[in-house]
């Protein structure tokens, strides 16, 4: 892994995945310095242990990579503010929708990537979808401060929507499957607080069984499933109210919901220069 203890990091937008992020890369040993707007945050962030301003020029300035973790909505103001103070260096976006084009045309002279990390950042478990430009100098820098909060999957930016509907929304769906089976379990009896260990503990088992095995999902499922037993009726049930082609379909509303999100920015820029 790439040293980190000499790399200075400024993550702009400190919220709830910023500031994982931003705990994940002190945790590796790199200088980071967290930005939020409002006064109440910048002081949770000190609380954390990070350093942290409202003042994301002079944060920029003082970092050699910078990390952009503002809602899409509010990139077109913050490209504004720094854009001119980037030049020469890494800019890693890990906001939905924004391709690196519109990137380069709003931070001359970065160097761009795009990453999707999810949640599981928070305990170091996130898988982050990387798109590195072709020329990158920074692509092996970049790569460590993200493995600092989980496994990296370099992939061609045309796969980076569908990475934000899987694995950037997909701790969510798996949230609602848990909370489901929780639900099934208050059904039939069984305590909440029994059911919700054991049901992680299924996840998390069946999930290692899964990685044990380089198999397709649905021979786990044949294992379990026996003739006129208790899975079979299980996922009779599921087959019949649709769970299978919910979640497909879920997955592609995500993906075309971050591919429209690109138009409302260029838009929203449009309009700030034309009010400039």
């Amino acid at each position: 892994m790439f040293l980190l203890d000499s790399v200075r990091v400024a993550v702009l937008g400190a919220g709830k995945i910023g500031s994982m992020l931003a705990i994940g890369f002190r945790d590796c040993g790199a200088g980071v310095i967290a930005t939020a707007r409002r006064p109440e945050r910048i002081e949770q962030l000190r609380a954390m242990g990070l350093e942290a301003t409202s003042d994301n020029v002079s944060a920029v300035e003082r970092a050699s990579i910078i990390v952009i973790s503002v809602k899409p909505y509010q990139y077109p103001i913050l490209a504004k503010q720094v854009g001119g103070h980037v030049a020469g260096k890494a800019v890693v976006s890990v906001m939905a929708g924004v391709p690196l084009r519109l990137l380069r045309a709003t931070l001359p002279g970065a160097e761009v990537y795009r990453a999707m990390p999810n949640i599981n950042a928070a305990v170091k478990k996130s898988v982050t979808g990387l798109v590195t430009p072709s020329d990158a100098s920074f692509r092996e820098l970049v790569v460590s401060l993200f493995r600092c909060v989980g496994s990296v999957y370099e992939i061609p930016e045309q796969l980076i929507d569908a990475w934000t509907a899987v694995a950037g929304s997909g701790p969510a769906l798996i949230a609602e499957l848990i909370d489901a089976l929780i639900l099934g379990a208050l059904a039939v009896g069984i305590p909440r607080h029994v059911a919700y260990d054991a049901i992680l503990e299924t996840l998390v088992g069946t999930a290692e069984y899964l990685r044990s095995r380089p198999e397709h999902p649905a021979v786990l499922r044949d294992e379990v499933t026996t003739p006129g037993g208790t899975t079979i009726r299980a996922l009779k049930t599921l087959e019949a109210k649709g769970m299978k082609a919910a979640i497909i379909d879920a997955v592609e509303k995500a993906t075309i919901r971050a591919r429209t999100l690109a138009r409302e920015i260029e838009e929203e820029l449009l309009e700030l220069d034309n009010s400039a």
